[in-house]
């Protein structure tokens, strides 16, 4: 099964004064409590982004201020209410040292300090929905599937070593809620059930190192498809052609062939799940399903004109939300003026 890749990162700031808010990272000026912020966006920026820098206080003018900001000790930015500045991070795990240093009329003289190091995070969102042997796509969700999602958070410190998932808390919540079963250090993954159609679930992981230096989330939205049946034949020699789906129309060139629906991205293990049930129809008329192989129907077209509109509906035992329907015309060789079929599955 595809896997599906969502990204996200974090950052780890290093001030004089540390205070952990959602959406920014703040430092103290020495001597007026808070009196100045170091503001960032994007919040949990990514290696090589652009960042811009914001300087802000509660006390200080600001405006009227000469501003000076330093990246690794090189100025990038000065003058007068120059309260922000732009610049540019390196590759995973290495520092970018800010400095901003504030001038303000009253002759108060201020500066603070941070340390952004830009970090990633992957969320991997798989499905158990039903796919068959050799598939090479994406498993994709449907209602009542199950959804396995996995955090894989890279937090690299300067030195080069990784903070591993066991010194990670992870917090999971869907629409806003904390799946509390979820949810704990070292829970990398959680696995929860698609709802029903017609709505999109949001599910957030935040991920947090247990001495706070790192920090960020990752969401992914949630929208269940319904499955889709795809009509293969099973072939007297080759088997079930798996390679060659059948489209709206086809050709069929014998009097008699038996064909198989596979339910991709249904709830089951297998197409002969016993809690699927498939309503055949041919040419309008229903015809019950074999007990054995209910996914299959043999249709003979025998002394018949040869053109079989071959319709099926896919329900669930339990889960309501699943309705999927396919129909294909056939037209077979060798055939005369009645229409005949039956199912030999039987």
């Amino acid at each position: 099964m595809a896997i599906r890749y969502v990204s996200s990162a974090c950052v780890f700031l290093a001030a004089a004064l540390f205070f952990s808010f959602p959406a920014y990272a703040q430092v103290g000026l020495p001597g007026i409590e808070n009196s100045v912020l170091i503001t960032y966006s994007p919040v949990y920026p990514e290696p090589g982004d652009a960042v811009r820098l914001s300087a802000q206080s509660s006390i200080l003018d600001l405006s009227k201020s000469n501003v000076l900001w330093r990246v690794n000790g090189k100025v990038i930015a000065q003058g007068t209410g120059v309260t922000s500045a732009d610049v540019t991070l390196g590759a995973l795990g290495v520092a970018t040292n800010v400095e901003v240093s504030v001038a303000a009329q009253d002759d108060i003289v201020a500066s603070a300090q941070a340390t952004i190091i830009p970090t990633e995070l992957d969320l991997l969102v798989d499905s158990d929905s039903y796919v068959p042997p050799f598939y090479r796509g994406r498993a994709y969700i449907s209602p009542g599937t199950r959804v396995i999602l996995r955090a894989i958070p890279q937090f690299k410190r300067p030195g080069g070593s990784y903070v591993s998932d066991t010194n990670i808390n992870f917090t999971w919540k869907k629409n806003g809620e904390v799946i509390g079963s979820a949810s704990g250090r070292g829970r990398s993954s959680a696995v929860i059930t698609a709802a029903h159609l017609f709505g999109t679930e949001r599910i957030t992981v935040e991920a947090r190192s247990t001495d706070g230096l790192f920090a960020h989330e990752a969401s992914y939205s949630l929208s269940p498809l319904q499955p889709t049946l795809m009509l293969y034949q099973d072939h007297p020699l080759f088997g079930l052609m798996y390679h060659q789906a059948l489209g709206p129309t086809n050709f069929i060139p014998d009097v008699e062939m038996t064909f198989v629906a596979v339910p991709y991205f249904a709830e089951a293990q297998r197409p002969e799940d016993f809690a699927l049930i498939y309503a055949w129809r041919v040419n309008g008329k229903a015809i019950p399903s074999s007990a054995a192989s209910p996914n299959a129907i043999t249709i003979n077209a025998e002394n018949s004109s040869g053109r079989a509109l071959l319709g099926l509906e896919l329900t669930h035992a339990t889960n309501y939300f699943l309705d999927a329907k396919g129909s294909w015309s056939i037209t077979f060789s060798d055939s005369t003026t009645l229409d005949l079929f039956r199912n030999l599955g039987q």
